[in-house]
């Protein structure tokens, strides 16, 4: 379970992604709609989301088993965020309806790999506090005197 402090502080830096997002999307449209710029684009998204998994990690102070419910706090604040604005108001990230759906589609993309990222860390973390750490206790043989 999340505390209250870390769950400001996920909703806040979901206030943050979002405008970094946003930002990026109004500053550089054509990483969207040109051929060769955009596959560039969805796949330098990757590493991206792995950094943004680590920061949530780090500046929340989430212990591994909260990570995945601080990601999803991060994700729902901004994919709500996305949602309102991408049915009333569109422009907000192109001129046209074309950047808006691309736009949609490179947010999408970054949401389900910053999940999959979240997973892969905790599992990672999980696994290797379950086979590294400590050995597994096993239990002594009986020994009986001769």
């Amino acid at each position: 379970m999340l505390t209250g402090r870390q769950a400001a502080i996920l909703v806040l830096l979901g206030g943050i992604f979002w405008l970094s997002a946003l930002a990026y999307l109004r500053g550089l449209p054509q990483l969207l709609t040109a051929p060769f710029w955009n596959p560039l684009n969805f796949a330098s998204t990757v590493s991206v989301a792995w950094t943004s998994v680590y920061l949530i990690r780090r500046l929340a102070g989430l212990a591994q088993e909260q990570l995945m419910a601080g990601v999803g706090l991060v994700g729902a604040v901004v994919m709500v965020a996305d949602g309102l604005v991408l049915n009333w108001f569109p422009r907000v990230y192109g001129p046209n309806d074309t950047v808006s759906r691309l736009a949609g589609a490179w947010l999408l993309w970054g949401y389900g790999f910053s999940l999959a990222a979240a997973l892969l860390m905790a599992r990672t973390a999980r696994g290797a506090a379950m086979s590294g750490d400590s050995p597994p206790s096993q239990p002594r043989a009986a020994v009986t005197p001769p």
